[in-house]
C-alpha cells in the first residue's frame, strides 16, 4: 500500500466512526410463521466499535475503503421495519430450521432470495464472533456505567450469544459458502449481492454488470462502489459516473432523508480521493449537459424512494437501463 493508500484506509475509517457505525438491524416485528430466535433488536451487532473493525480486517485483505457500513444516522429512523431505512433487516427467525439446513436448501433449490438473506446472515456470525471474544467481553465489562447501561449491556450480550448458537450449527468454511449463497444472489438477480461480491473480490462480467445495474436503480451501497471507483473498471464511461455522482449528491440533499445518505457520499468522496486518484476531494458536479443532470433527477428520486419505501428481496432484470 503507498501513503496515499493508507492514509485512505484511515480517511475512511475516521468517517464510520464520525457517523457511527451500525451493520445491521434485526427486525423487530419477525415474520408470523418463523421460528424462534434471538430477541430483536434495532441495535443489532455490531456496534460502532466493531463496524470500524470490520472496515480494518478488510483494508488489511486490500478491499478497504469500498466496504460500505450503514452509518448510524440510517438507524436513528429505522425504528420500525416499515420505516425509512437503507441497511437491510435482519430476522433470525424467517426461516425454519437450524442455519446450516437453511444454507443447504438455498444453495440446492437456487433460492437467491433466501441466498441473499443467509449472505447477509453469515456475514452477521463473523462481526458476532468478534465481539464475543473473551477480551472483547472484559473491555463490555470494565466499561462500567450505571445499572440501565449494565442490563442493556447485558441483554445485547444475550442477544449476541443466541446469535453465536445459531452461527455454530454452520458445517463448512463460512466464508465459501458465503461466497456460494452470493453467487447464486447474482444469478438471480438479487439486488445488492453483486455489491456483496465485489466485496469479497468478485469481478466476473456478471458482478459487475449487476453492481452498476443496482446502482442504476438507487441501491446505495451499489452506489458507493460505483461512483468512487474508476469508471472503465467498472464498464462505466465518465459521463455515465458524473451523471450517478450528481444523482447521489441531489439525494443527500433530500429534506426528508438526505441526512441518511449523507455520510454514504462522503464515504464514497474519500474513496475516489485517496484509493481512486481523483483530484479533488468532492465530486466536480460542474459542466454536466442538462441531459445528464435531467437523468441524475430521476435517478436521486429512485434513491430517496428506495429508502421511504424499503423494497426487501428486490429481484431485477438483468438489462442494464442506459445511462448517457
Amino acid at each position: 500500500m503507498t501513503r496515499r493508500h493508507v492514509a485512505g484506509v484511515v480517511a475512511v475509517v475516521a468517517a464510520l466512526l464520525a457517523a457511527g457505525v451500525v451493520l445491521t438491524f434485526v427486525d423487530a416485528t419477525p415474520e408470523r410463521d418463523a421460528a424462534p430466535g434471538p430477541a430483536p433488536s434495532m441495535a443489532g451487532p455490531p456496534t460502532m466499535i466493531a463496524g470500524a473493525a470490520a472496515v480494518a480486517a478488510q483494508a488489511s485483505a486490500g478491499s478497504a475503503a469500498s466496504a460500505v457500513l450503514p452509518p448510524a444516522a440510517a438507524a436513528a429512523t429505522a425504528s420500525a421495519a416499515s420505516g425509512p431505512r437503507i441497511a437491510p433487516v435482519i430476522d433470525w427467525g424467517r426461516y425454519p430450521g437450524s442455519l446450516h439446513t437453511q444454507i443447504q436448501h438455498a444453495l440446492q433449490a437456487g433460492d437467491g432470495v433466501m441466498a441473499a438473506d443467509l449472505a447477509r446472515k453469515l456475514w452477521e456470525c463473523s462481526i458476532t464472533a468478534r465481539l464475543m471474544t473473551p477480551d472483547a467481553i472484559q473491555r463490555q465489562a470494565a466499561a462500567g456505567g450505571d445499572a440501565a447501561l449494565a442490563a442493556a449491556r447485558n441483554a445485547q450480550l444475550q442477544d449476541y450469544q443466541r446469535i453465536l448458537a445459531r452461527c455454530q450449527t454452520v458445517v463448512g468454511d463460512p466464508a465459501q459458502l458465503r461466497r456460494a449463497l452470493l453467487d447464486v444472489g447474482v444469478a438471480q438477480g438479487v439486488v445488492g449481492t453483486s455489491y456483496e461480491s465485489h466485496q469479497l473480490g468478485g469481478k466476473s462480467p456478471e458482478v459487475l454488470h449487476g453492481l452498476v445495474r443496482d446502482a442504476l436503480a438507487g441501491h446505495v451501497a451499489s452506489l458507493v462502489t460505483a461512483t468512487s471507483s474508476k469508471p472503465a473498471e467498472l464498464g462505466l464511461s465518465t459521463d455515465q459516473q458524473r451523471m450517478l455522482r450528481h444523482a447521489f449528491e441531489l439525494a443527500a440533499n433530500d429534506p426528508d432523508v438526505g441526512r441518511m445518505i449523507r455520510p454514504y457520499v462522503d464515504m464514497a468522496e474519500t474513496h475516489a480521493f485517496h484509493m481512486a486518484g481523483e483530484s479533488s476531494r468532492h465530486f466536480n458536479h460542474d459542466g454536466l449537459t442538462e441531459a445528464m443532470r435531467a437523468q441524475a433527477r430521476l435517478l436521486a428520486a429512485q434513491v430517496v424512494r428506495r429508502i421511504k419505501e424499503p423494497r426487501p428481496d428486490e429481484v431485477i432484470g438483468p438489462e442494464v437501463p442506459p445511462a448517457r
